[in-house]
């Protein structure tokens, strides 16, 4: 009887505990959701134009502060940072201040059809949401295992070897996630970086310079890929496997990006977790499981 009423007492205790888990991990995941980017509010800066025939640049708030610049009517301002009299520019290495009395504030960036679509989506307090992210998760599962799969097929059958470690997958996720960042905090820059090209990577703006840097990387990474590819498959089955590499590349940057601008910080975390086991599964497969038959 004494024995009896331990085992339920253990048992009661291990419910109670369960209970605890659960409770503390429904807290945690409203927290994380109370936390992400609010749909739709994404950081765009204010502008201005110059509508006075010469506007000084101070060093200060100050109309006594020192003059570091000069701007021209109808120069383009991006503000860091406003009052009511006095707004903050960056220019390179200094920062400076112009008076909001010659100024004028001008609208933001046209925001793209393709990327409101993809905002629309990214809103988490929506149910299509979820359903949305996990059918992107099945669409990177599914491609990543359709490619490996293929790789093995071809493997067999003509007796060549595949690169194991995949560069640009990296470089993509990466790329992915900093361009979620930049649509979150600087969507303007982004936009210009899109509509303007290598025009606006000439800018002294860090953050527009910063989209054109991302898709160097990106190119330089395929291109080690590509070279790789070759020498260990030869220039047509390394050519193929570079465009497999490419498409897979392609779908994790959407879907990093993606996650990103809707769950921000706590995205990152999480796609961290699931593009390392994706990686690790990847390589494994690659390196040691499908190693051509040798005689």
């Amino acid at each position: 009887m004494k024995e009896k009423l331990n085992l339920r007492l253990i048992d009661l205790g291990q419910k109670m505990r369960l209970k605890k888990y659960y409770l503390l991990i429904g807290i945690s995941f409203l927290f994380i959701l109370s936390s992400c980017i609010h749909p739709g509010e994404y950081r765009m800066r204010d502008r201005y134009v110059v509508t006075t025939k010469s506007l000084y640049i101070r060093s200060a708030p100050s109309t006594v502060s020192d003059v570091i610049g000069s701007l021209s009517k109808g120069d383009t301002i991006i503000a860091a940072a406003t009052d009511k009299y006095w707004v903050m520019i960056r220019d390179g290495a200094y920062t400076g201040y112009v008076s909001t009395e010659y100024l004028k504030k001008i609208n933001y960036p046209i925001t793209p059809q393709y990327l409101e679509t993809i905002e629309k989506l990214a809103n988490w307090q929506k149910w299509y949401f979820w359903l949305v992210a996990a059918g992107l998760l099945f669409i990177w599962v599914t491609v990543d295992e359709f490619f490996i799969n293929a790789k093995h097929k071809l493997r067999r059958k003509f007796g060549f070897n595949t690169k194991g470690i995949i560069i640009s997958h990296v470089t993509f996720f990466v790329v992915g996630i900093l361009s979620g960042i930049i649509y979150i905090y600087w969507k303007d820059s982004f936009i210009e970086g899109l509509s303007k090209g290598f025009e606006s990577s000439i800018t002294s703006d860090i953050s527009s310079m910063s989209f054109w840097i991302q898709a160097v990387l990106i190119l330089i990474s395929l291109l080690i890929d590509y070279l790789g590819s070759i020498f260990i498959s030869g220039i047509r089955f390394g050519t193929l496997l570079t465009f497999f590499d490419f498409t897979l590349g392609m779908i994790i940057l959407i879907i990093s990006f993606y996650f990103t601008i809707a769950l921000s910080f706590y995205a990152i975390a999480f796609l961290i977790i699931f593009f390392t086991a994706r990686f690790i599964h990847a390589v494994y497969q690659n390196s040691n499981k499908f190693k051509p038959n040798r005689i």
